[in-house]
């Protein structure tokens, strides 16, 4: 996670997120501990969610919408 530390910040909101890292996994979901994700954003519900729903793509290519939810995370922009 080093090499990631000079290019990634720290985002002051959830919104601004582009990036995680997993800290923390529990309640079986599908990702690597300190591996960095890119955040991806579902705009199917702009009622709901004005800035997109936010997911990854885990380890067994599926969609998780459950990641920062279930896991310690931390955001990076």
């Amino acid at each position: 996670m080093s090499a990631y530390n000079n290019k990634l910040l720290s985002p002051a909101t959830e919104d601004d997120a582009q990036y995680v890292c997993i800290k923390c996994s529990k309640h079986g979901c599908k990702v690597t501990v300190g591996r960095i994700y890119r955040l991806e954003r579902n705009y199917n519900n702009p009622q709901l969610f004005v800035d997109g729903e936010i997911y990854i793509v885990d380890d067994e290519q599926k969609d998780n919408y459950s990641i920062l939810m279930l896991c310690q995370t931390v955001l990076y922009k």
